[in-house]
């Protein structure tokens, strides 16, 4: 070899080595990152940008108008503020669509993983959850495609949680994003890490998600319907879930207005009140589906799965592996309230599934189905 290509040689090495040590793959071919901070509202349409590190400075700040999130770029959030977060107004809109190849990241100014040593410390502090607080939607509309939410969940107090993305009374779409290590609540009416309790429409939608290494990854309305695509532990060690690894469903004193499907079977739903189907609608299950319902400790037994059986039904309810049960069997679904052997189910944790329409006529309109475990009626 001539001494040309030896230099050559020792060029493309070089630059190969540059590009590989200079960009994480989920950071697309930055070879630096500029960071920006950001500590105020955002009151005209504005862009996030690959390539950038956005840190948020401020306790909180305000969407106003149209933020634009683009593929690659990356959010921190500072450690120097209590319940840090961002705020969508009623006027707001958050578009936050990744790809594949580059997500959009949501993170803890201590994770230097993603974008590198924002706060210029080193190696002496390290990420962990609750870092951050949260994403809160109060408009309809707001998207998030392929983005990681990471350490998120800080609360307003030392002993407190919140969602990492909250959707008021609003309707969204999340898909194909990661939630890795953010809060949530440990008790079964507390917050999820995805909480849309409130949200009653039929367009919010959480579709190809990942949730593990979190305290509870969803919280929903239980208007809400759920497919099977979303994933409930690490891909990359299945054995890495969450503490409390269910699908909270809260209750609402309404009846539904629409047909709602529940098809996850990966972890059981938790029904944390009673449930009223509405004249003319279903509650539509699959194979292998388990509903396990949650009650106050001063009020067992009063929880409940009403309907109209002459309008309304449970579509499945006696579809391969359906079972309804008590938020505290571990039996069937696994250990969804976290606390392992240290409690156990009774006959009569929750009330039971209801006809209202009296067509049964014994035990309380309450239906005798054998998949129906530890319940008072019948």
């Amino acid at each position: 070899m001539n001494t040309f290509h030896k230099i050559l040689s020792v060029i493309v090495f070089l630059y190969v080595a540059f590009v590989i040590t200079g960009c994480n793959k989920d950071e697309n071919t930055c070879s630096q990152r500029t960071v920006e901070t950001v500590d105020s509202d955002i009151n005209t349409p504005t862009t996030w940008e690959d390539c950038k590190v956005y840190l948020i400075t401020a306790n909180q700040i305000t969407i106003n108008s149209t933020l634009t999130i683009q593929p690659g770029a990356i959010v921190k959030f500072s450690d120097n503020t209590i319940d840090n977060a961002i705020i969508v107004g009623p006027n707001g809109n958050i578009s936050a669509i990744g790809t594949s190849d580059n997500p959009i990241i949501f993170t803890s100014v201590k994770d230097d993983a993603h974008g590198g040593d924002t706060n210029g410390d080193g190696n002496a502090t390290l990420p962990t959850r609750g870092d951050w607080g949260g994403i809160v939607i109060n408009n309809n509309n707001c998207e998030f495609t392929h983005c990681k939410f990471l350490y998120g969940g800080e609360g307003p107090g030392s002993s407190s949680g919140q969602p990492t993305l909250e959707f008021g009374y609003s309707y969204g779409k999340i898909d194909n994003c990661e939630f890795a290590y953010c809060g949530g609540e440990s008790n079964y009416n507390g917050y999820g890490v995805v909480d849309a309790v409130y949200c009653q429409n039929s367009q919010f939608q959480i579709t190809n998600s990942t949730f593990y290494g979190c305290i509870k990854p969803l919280r929903l309305n239980c208007f809400i319907s759920v497919d099977s695509s979303n994933i409930f532990h690490n891909p990359a060690n299945v054995s890495e879930t969450n503490l409390l690894n269910a699908i909270f469903m809260a209750a609402d004193p309404n009846s539904t207005s629409h047909d709602v499907i529940w098809l996850e079977n990966e972890v059981p739903f938790v029904l944390t009140g009673s449930m009223y189907i509405g004249s003319g609608n279903k509650l539509i299950l699959s194979n292998n589906v388990i509903i396990k319902m949650a009650f106050p400790a001063n009020s067992p037994g009063y929880n409940k799965i009403a309907f109209d059986n002459n309008t309304s039904s449970i579509e499945g309810y006696n579809a391969s592996g359906v079972i309804f049960t008590s938020y505290l069997d571990d039996a069937h679904g696994g250990d969804s309230n976290g606390d392992g052997a240290n409690t156990t189910p009774s006959s009569n944790d929750w009330y039971g599934i209801q006809d209202i329409s009296a067509t049964i006529g014994t035990n309380n309109n309450c239906y005798a189905w054998n998949n129906i475990l530890y319940r008072v009626y019948p």
